[in-house]
């Protein structure tokens, strides 16, 4: 199919159920995903290598190994996902079922893969192997349908400003979970058996994952949706108009500058603590300070986005950032420092929680931009390659902050020199930093709210003309 060609016609008046707002159980339907698949890579970082390695005794090597394997196959099979949730409609529809027809599974998977069957040394080899790999590609070719689904139940601007916060909170309470009551969870159910408490702990999170997923796909319909758009586009088509999409592209290099910044900062993080202020329990006071600003950044991100714009409130959260990592750099190694170190990452959970529902908000509009400019509806190959370039922050930041403690002298458990200390106030800030600085790619997001709201008319009357 060829480039559309986008006439300057008329406004036409919408139809009551084009401009009709999403009702508050629609918006939790639509981002309460995030919760749970928080919860699963946050319970997969923090406690599945403990559980292969001290539970099951699978070998250190392997499990790395694994990890590896899983995240090649990962990378190969979203694209490919997304490509074929384009292609293909359901009679329940077109991204909405895959809710359930992936979160059930994914449920299941997380309950086998931290559940101990006591098949020996060979078969538990065997076991997580074949569990892992499954659990790993449904959680990730998840992303297509999860990240493409907002574009096809709405495009009023402040529903998708809603759905941000709402979407940033199921987030935080996900992660909560994880990481404040996971283990105390499975110690008490395990009752001295970790092996049974791990197992009744996953299989209690799989019950919630389906009770979810059930929700989700009797809570949405979609409203803009074309079931035969794209089944007969070839791929190179496909591809083409994504990253014709400027805007498009800018938002893969600022997810993708962002998450690696981040993805560094908290690599380092522990070294930082223990070695420089010599205190490594701060980790769990730097989480626990950045509530509290981070919920009231999500509250007022609606007001200040409308005030300023969505594109200055994510630069503004951009530049403080850079400015706060680098700060780390003059903060001394004392109690006045450490306080000086929270109260700056407290500043930062602000403007992160004030700008992440307005960078929510984008890529929809880059999906409907798709659509009104080339007449093809690749929502599930966007969003998939969303979540590849995600995956992709997160696997170079832990490589990337490995070899750099390499760099910089550091060696485990002794106390460090002075140009290693020195190295990991480097890696806290400047390097962070400097990856950071390429989220300004957002500057040339060319998507303003006049333009969305045009472009939600043009698509309006193409849909009432094939109507």
């Amino acid at each position: 199919m060829g480039v559309v060609n986008v006439t300057q016609s008329q406004p036409v008046a919408s139809m009551p159920e084009e401009d009709r707002k999403l009702s508050f159980r629609e918006k939790v339907a639509a981002t309460i995903g995030n919760m749970t698949g928080t919860m699963h890579n946050q319970i997969i970082a923090t406690f599945l290598l403990f559980f292969y390695t001290d539970i099951l005794e699978i070998s250190p090597a392997y499990v790395a190994g694994l990890f590896l394997v899983a995240r090649i196959i990962d990378a190969i099979l979203v694209p490919v996902f997304g490509v074929f949730v384009d292609k293909v409609s359901t009679p329940w529809g077109k991204y909405v079922p895959y809710f359930a027809i992936l979160g059930v599974p994914i449920a299941i998977f997380g309950w086998l893969t931290f559940t101990d069957f006591g098949l020996g040394a060979n078969g538990n080899v065997i076991y997580v192997t074949a569990t892992y790999l499954v659990y790993s590609i449904l959680i990730s070719i998840k992303y297509a349908p999860s990240n493409a689904v907002g574009p096809a139940i709405t495009k009023r601007i402040d529903d998708r400003i809603s759905m941000g916060q709402i979407g940033y909170i199921a987030i935080m309470l996900g992660a909560l979970f994880a990481s404040l009551a996971f283990q105390p969870l499975y110690k008490a159910l395990g009752n001295g058996n970790d092996a049974r408490g791990f197992s009744l702990i996953m299989g209690l999170v799989g019950l919630v994952g389906i009770l979810v997923s059930i929700f989700q796909v009797t809570s949405l319909k979609e409203r803009y949706i074309n079931p035969n758009n794209s089944q007969k586009t070839p791929l190179k088509e496909m591809i083409s108009a994504v990253f014709t999409n400027r805007s498009a592209v800018v938002l893969y290099i600022y997810v993708l500058a962002l998450n690696l910044s981040n993805g560094i900062r908290t690599a380092i993080m522990i070294h930082y603590f223990k070695y420089f202020f010599n205190n490594e329990g701060l980790v769990v006071i730097y989480g626990a300070v950045s509530i509290l600003p981070t919920f009231l950044g999500v509250m007022v991100s609606g007001p200040i986005t409308r005030r300023f714009g969505i594109k200055i409130n994510v630069l503004a959260a951009s530049v403080v950032n850079v400015i706060c990592m680098l700060s780390v750099m003059v903060i001394p190694d004392t109690k006045a420092g450490i306080i000086i170190f929270m109260a700056l990452n407290a500043i930062t959970a602000f403007f992160l929680g004030a700008s992440t529902p307005a960078q929510g908000s984008m890529m929809p509009a880059a999906m409907d931009y798709t659509e009104w400019k080339t007449g093809k509806n690749v929502n599930g190959l966007m969003g998939s390659i969303q979540g590849f370039v995600q995956t992709l922050a997160m696997a170079l930041a832990g490589s990337i902050a490995a070899w750099a403690l390499h760099v910089v002298g550091y060696v485990p458990g002794v106390e460090q020199s002075s140009e290693t200390i020195f190295g990991l106030k480097l890696l806290m800030g400047v390097l962070p930093a400097f990856v950071l600085l390429f989220t300004a790619s957002i500057l040339w997001f060319d998507i303003s709210e006049e333009k969305q709201k045009q472009i939600t008319k043009e698509l309006a009357e193409r849909r009432q003309q094939k109507s």
